[in-house]
């Protein structure tokens, strides 16, 4: 029997619009106050346990439209788990298009070629308006670990646009959206990360896994990072252990929009655009697992041995 792995998410679905997540690493608890993770104080006993809090949140980024399976909170043995008993499950349909809450007024993925599953993070659980920041402010550095996992019979469906994460970014005043400044895409195959245009000027692209690598088996994503607008900022990617991304420069952007009236977001879930693009995407659905979601002002627990 393979050891347990030192760090113990448990995932708790809220509500329809709401999650929460006890997703401190081990030796850490959420602070009660700000909803980081902090290093735990008192004894050595209690330096063993985990928070149980849920400073970590998020909502259906487009609900309006979502179906029964398109996100899913499923436990193992029938479905893959890469901590405890339960992960996520995100599944996109051919014709999966949602709107926002606000519409018509808000986004219309139907309007725009675009499908998707995909939550969106938050700071307030019981959010109930377009805007729910601060989230990550220029000058802040995080540390950030997912795993996900593509099951087997994936199917590409290259030249559509294919996401597994993003950091998106949010016009503080006048409210509104920005571009997104890091994706995280399949693109012809295997896992890459692309900095957005927003950032560099034009696209620059990593790849993170290789085709044979990425699908029919968890891979957990490391990403240490300085929101800046100016070039003190930096954005880190390790892969198993691995790293493969050292990228130091800019981080937010959004034209004509002073880095101090940005927020960054994280969303992660199936998102494909662009679907006009590739026939196949009139077919193929989509199929994504998530487990532990964490965000930490520590690097502490982020590369602790995880389980074959």
């Amino acid at each position: 029997m393979k050891r347990l792995p030192r760090i113990i998410y448990a995932i708790l679905l809220l509500s329809v619009t709401s999650l929460g997540w006890a997703t401190c690493p081990e030796g850490q608890e959420e602070n009660d106050r700000t909803g980081e993770c902090e290093p735990i104080k008192g004894s050595a006993k209690a330096k063993k346990s985990l928070s149980s809090g849920s400073g970590w949140n998020f909502r259906p980024s487009l609900p309006r439209g979502l179906k029964k399976y398109s996100h899913q909170l499923v436990s193992a043995p029938n479905h893959p788990v890469r901590y405890g008993k339960k992960s996520e499950r995100f599944e996109v349909r051919p014709g999966d298009c949602t709107k926002s809450r606000w519409y018509p007024k808000g986004w219309n993925d139907c309007k725009t070629d675009r499908e998707r599953s995909e939550l969106e993070q938050i700071k307030h659980k019981n959010c109930s308006v377009p805007y729910c920041g601060p989230w990550q402010r220029q000058g802040e550095e995080y540390w950030y670990r997912w795993s996900l996992y593509i099951p087997e019979g994936h199917q590409n469906i290259f030249r559509t646009k294919l996401a597994y994460g993003q950091f998106h970014q949010f016009r503080i005043k006048p409210m509104g959206g920005c571009p997104p400044a890091f994706m995280f895409q399949e693109y012809g195959g295997g896992y890459w990360l692309n900095i957005q245009p927003t950032i560099l000027g034009y696209d620059d692209n990593y790849r993170l896994l290789e085709v044979d690598k990425f699908v029919g088996k968890w891979n957990d994503i490391v990403v240490h990072a300085r929101w800046s607008g100016g070039n003190d900022g930096w954005f880190s990617v390790w892969v198993n252990g691995d790293p493969k991304v050292d990228y130091h420069g800019k981080t937010m952007a959004c034209q004509g929009v002073a880095s101090s009236n940005i927020d960054v977001y994280f969303k992660y879930g199936v998102y494909r655009s662009f679907m006009s693009r590739s026939s196949k995407s009139k077919t193929v659905t989509t199929i994504a697992y998530y487990d532990g979601v964490v965000r930490s002002k520590s690097r502490d627990g982020m590369f602790d041995p995880l389980p074959e």
